[in-house]
C-alpha cells in the first residue's frame, strides 16, 4: 500500500467500515462501479486516490459528510465573545453550550454514531407585556423564516401562562397578541426566547454566524 494510504488515520480507526465486494457494471463503453445511496448523491464532490502496488489496486474515496465540526463552532463563539459555559463528551454524546448577554449557542452531536450534530441559536426577550413588544418579537421570527430558516418562539413562564399563550382560542381570546394584553391586566408574566435550529449536514457556519448577529442587535 502507498505511503499516502498509510498515512490516512480514518483506515486505522474507523467508527464505521464495512468491506463489500461490488461488481463493475458498464455504462455505454465505461466501467461504473455503484456507490451507497446512504453516503453519496449524484454531483456530490469527492476527493480519491488511486495506487497501484504489488499487482494491485487500491482506491479511496473521500468525502466530507458534515459542513463542519465542533471546532468551528468554538471558533465562532470565540470570535464573537461568547463565554464558553460546557464543552464536554458525555454517554457518547458531545455538549458544549456557550452564551453572551440574553443570547446562546449551543452544539450536540453523538460522537458513536454517523448522526449529525444538532445546533441552537436563542435570543431570551425577557418579560413581554404589550402587544407592541410582542409584535417586534415576531417581525424577528418572520424575518428568520422567510431567509429559510428554522425558527419558533418559545414560551417561557408558568404553566397556566403558557397555556394561554400556546392555545388562547380557548380561552376566548383572537389571538397571541391578546393573550400577551390579558395576561398583563391578570398579573401574570410571560417570557418568549426565539430559537433557530440547523443541523451541520444542511446549514453551515456562516448561517449560524448570520443569525447570531442577527439576534444580537435585534
Amino acid at each position: 500500500m502507498s505511503s499516502q494510504l498509510k498515512d490516512r488515520p480514518f483506515l486505522k480507526d474507523p467508527s464505521l467500515k464495512e468491506k463489500v465486494c461490488a461488481r463493475v457494471s458498464r455504462g455505454g463503453n465505461s466501467p461504473i462501479l455503484y456507490l451507497p445511496k446512504k453516503f453519496f448523491s449524484p454531483g456530490d464532490k469527492i476527493d480519491y486516490i488511486l495506487a497501484v502496488d504489488h499487482g494491485q489496486i487500491e482506491l479511496i474515496l473521500t468525502k466530507n459528510l458534515y459542513n463542519f465540526a465542533i471546532d468551528a463552532v468554538r471558533d465562532l463563539a470565540h470570535t464573537l465573545r461568547f463565554s464558553i459555559e460546557y464543552d464536554r463528551t458525555i454517554a457518547g454524546v458531545h455538549v458544549f453550550d456557550a452564551a453572551r448577554n440574553d443570547t446562546s449557542l449551543s452544539y450536540t452531536e453523538p460522537v458513536d454514531s454517523l448522526e449529525p450534530a444538532r445546533i441552537a441559536v436563542s435570543r431570551h426577550f425577557g418579560k413581554v407585556n404589550s402587544k407592541r413588544e410582542y409584535s417586534q418579537i415576531l417581525t424577528i421570527v418572520d424575518r428568520l423564516k422567510h431567509e429559510g430558516f428554522d425558527v419558533y418562539l418559545e414560551p417561557e413562564g408558568d404553566l397556566d401562562s403558557i397555556n394561554v399563550f400556546n392555545d388562547p382560542k380557548r380561552y376566548d381570546l383572537k389571538d397571541q397578541s391578546e393573550a400577551i394584553e390579558a395576561l398583563r391586566r391578570s398579573g401574570k408574566e410571560l417570557e418568549l426566547s426565539a430559537v433557530v435550529r440547523f443541523s451541520n449536514d444542511k446549514n453551515n457556519v456562516k448561517e449560524i454566524d448570520s443569525v447570531l448577529k442577527e439576534l444580537r442587535v435585534a
